[in-house]
């Protein structure tokens, strides 16, 4: 697998110098240097190693992909969220990196009931249209209008219940995908 023009790009975003990467893995500067000179294959291990320390999800590296980062609002592809029936709206042609954007309308009195989602450790949602009232786990409700954000641990969600006058559309993010 030629994975070495990925590896350096990563790695020259941020600003990290192979030895500082060869730190964190324990991998020798000169496998590094065969890596990105595509001289070498890194072992699944290897890879795992080096995609920890890029903070880069290791399908990112495993991936030929070439999908257009462009989504257009009207081939919004929708997504299961975890293993309920709730249908998101995906902001992203990328749903297995490390944040997932979406979308979700809830009609005007909905409520949705918080199912704990193993892997998701951060969420973040925008109110583009209409209330919410939000319920975090030891805390009172908090009440969202147009423009309003929260940010929380995944953990700690309850509720979401849509509480104005019309339908409630949420951007949201969560970290890791679903």
């Amino acid at each position: 697998m030629k994975v070495g023009k990925q590896l350096k790009r990563r790695r020259t975003e941020l600003q990290m110098s192979q030895r500082e990467v060869a730190e964190l893995t324990d991998l020798s500067v000169g496998f590094l240097s065969q890596l990105e000179n595509d001289q070498v294959s890194p072992s699944l291990n290897s890879l795992e190693r080096l995609a920890g320390a890029l903070r880069t999800p290791i399908y990112e590296f495993l991936s030929s992909d070439e999908r257009d980062p462009v989504v257009r609002a009207s081939q919004r592809p929708t997504h299961a969220l975890g293993s309920t029936d709730v249908r998101v709206e995906l902001l992203t042609n990328f749903p297995n990196w490390q944040m997932l954007p979406f979308s979700r309308v809830l009609a005007v009195g909905e409520k949705y009931e918080a199912v704990r989602i193993e892997r998701a450790r951060e969420e973040w949602m925008y109110v583009v249209a209409g209330a919410m009232e939000i319920q975090l786990t030891d805390h009172e409700p908090y009440e969202l209008r147009v423009g309003d954000s929260i940010h929380f641990p995944s953990s700690r969600l309850e509720t979401v219940d849509s509480v104005g006058d019309e339908p409630l559309e949420l951007i949201c993010m969560m970290t890791p995908p679903a």
